[in-house]
């Protein structure tokens, strides 16, 4: 039967003379995982010997290859900090650092930061300025592309996110059953209905070998550069996952820190540096799982023997607001947004519709269908039918859009979100959307899509010769253009102006870009849909 050396070396570590070097003040710091002496110019981190579930440091030689891992993994994002792994021994009763008796245990060796630079600090004190995004989104942006691509082909459902719910689910408390069990229930759904966008995350190599555990007290801002430490070195399951999914821990530390403009703007520049938009319709789900990671975190501390007072009164504090914070991302990622794709025929609302559709993984429903479904018996040609004649007659017009936001509502009472692409060319039918949005409490989006008349005419002389399911032609424009309504403020709707003149991809990039979607006072991070 194995010895645990460890209770007689911490021991020893708090003494300055056990270590080879000058001590200019010595602190110990505990966590779940590893114990932690500072000593003023070299750190030293002893790795628990426990079994988590998540992590296994049960023996001496796994805790040794942990050792190894940290030190190699952590060099990718710091330069100068990891020195080595080293022994400790035992020889004649006494634990050395180094020496040559049995080995006994092992420490990883760091150079101290000066925690005056720590991003954590800096917020804490009002230091940190928003220009020192700027250099860590493009380190975090270089190191991502940079990062080894995972290759695997294991079913996209193995994911952490469930494991760490089911750890989560052992070490909850009565009083916190209920949230936890909303946000397990949301979390489950969305990926049920959504497993498409995690599969294409996939395929476009998004899955790469990132850090884990980005968060501000990882981050320091130092004369020599940036320095991000403490990456997951025992799981490669917890720190091979998706990009946005590391970035996502990040995003939530920066918003339980009370700087959600910052966690807003650090996506947003993450987003314009790599046209990464697939990775919005994700992010509030890999916050909430992140959110549930610091819960998960500080009920495990409080399970543990000799907690002081103080430090468990923090620990429970901070467990519920982490819980908060997931419940709060757990309900925004599931409330619907009805999204509005409107504007003038021929310019694109149709190609717009799609392409975010394609983004959120949701439906469309085109008012031109709707209205070939309703007048099925209409034998009118395609093209030839008169202005607000026959089936585009007021009347019948008013019953496509009663039957478009009938459809519309019977979606978004099942929680999903949905695209109308539809002309919306007066105001009254725009109210008709908007109190539909208000009834049912969900978000309102207009996604005006806007073309010069040139280029409106041109697209729609094109119908001539190609197929199309509108009947808006050329000799419509006019007409088209007298009756269009200017739109009006709206102080329940988010309205977005989109240039169609240029590709879809730009088109789409000009939308989850907009200032509408970003400058919202109570999000915590990310685009607001």
């Amino acid at each position: 039967m194995s010895v645990n050396h460890q209770p007689a070396i911490l021991e020893a570590m708090r003494q300055p003379e056990f270590y080879r070097h000058p001590v200019a003040a010595l602190t110990r710091c505990e966590t779940h995982i590893p114990t932690v002496f500072l000593t003023g110019q070299w750190v030293y981190k002893v790795k628990k010997p426990v079994d988590l579930g998540f992590l296994d440091f049960s023996t001496l030689e796994k805790r040794k290859a942990c050792c190894d891992q940290e030190i190699l993994l952590n060099r990718r994002l710091s330069s100068g900090v990891y020195r080595d792994v080293r022994p400790i021994t035992r020889q004649g009763g006494r634990y050395a650092l180094g020496g040559s008796g049995q080995v006994v245990e092992y420490a990883v060796a760091m150079r101290q930061l000066n925690e005056a630079d720590a991003m954590h600090w800096q917020l804490a004190e009002g230091r940190f300025r928003e220009a020192k995004l700027e250099p860590l989104v493009r380190r975090l942006v270089g190191f991502y592309e940079n990062a080894a691509v995972s290759v695997t082909s294991t079913p996209v459902e193995a994911l952490a996110w469930k494991e760490n719910l089911d750890q989560v689910a052992a070490v909850t408390v009565p009083a916190q059953r209920s949230s936890f069990a909303f946000v397990r229930s949301a979390s489950h759904s969305f990926f049920s209905r959504h497993s498409g966008l995690f599969e294409k995350r996939r395929l476009a190599g998004r899955i790469r070998d990132c850090h884990g555990d980005l968060r501000c007290d990882h981050i320091y801002f130092t004369d020599d550069g940036i320095q991000i430490i403490d990456c997951i070195e025992f799981s490669s399951q917890l720190r091979i996952l998706d990009v946005i999914c590391d970035l996502a821990f990040l995003v939530m530390d920066l918003a339980a820190h009370g700087f959600a403009d910052l966690s807003r703007t650090l996506v947003r520049r993450y987003v314009e540096l790599t046209d990464d938009l697939g990775a919005l319709p994700l992010l509030d789900f890999y916050c909430c799982y992140r959110a549930m990671v610091r819960f998960k975190v500080s009920c495990l501390r409080l399970k543990e023997q000799g907690v002081p007072a103080a430090e468990r009164k923090a620990l429970q504090l901070a467990a519920a607001d982490y819980l908060s914070m997931a419940t709060g991302y757990a309900a925004t990622f599931s409330r619907p947004t009805l999204w509005l794709v409107c504007g003038l025929p021929a310019t694109g609302k149709s190609t717009v519709a799609a392409a975010l559709a394609e983004l959120w993984d949701i439906p469309v429903i085109r008012s031109d269908v709707v209205r070939k479904t309703i007048f099925a018996d209409d034998r009118t040609a395609p093209g030839t039918a008169p202005f607000e004649k026959g089936i585009y007659s007021a009347q019948a017009t008013e019953m496509t859009y009663r039957e478009v936001l009938a459809l519309a509502e019977e979606l978004l009472k099942k929680g999903l979100s949905v695209i109308v692409d539809a002309t919306f060319s007066r105001r009254m039918q725009r109210n008709c959307a908007l109190r539909l949005a208000e009834a049912i409490q969900v978000t309102a989006v207009f996604v005006e899509c806007r073309a010069t008349e040139s280029i409106i005419a041109d697209r729609l002389r094109k119908r001539e010769s190609e197929p199309s399911v509108s009947d808006a032609r050329l000799i419509h424009l006019d007409a088209f253009l007298s009756r269009f309504e200017p739109f009006q403020p709206m102080a329940n709707a988010k309205h977005i102006v989109v240039d169609t003149a240029v590709s879809p991809a730009l088109s789409l990039r000009q939308i989850v870009l907009a200032d509408a979607l970003w400058d919202h006072p109570t999000r915590q991070g990310g685009p607001h849909v």
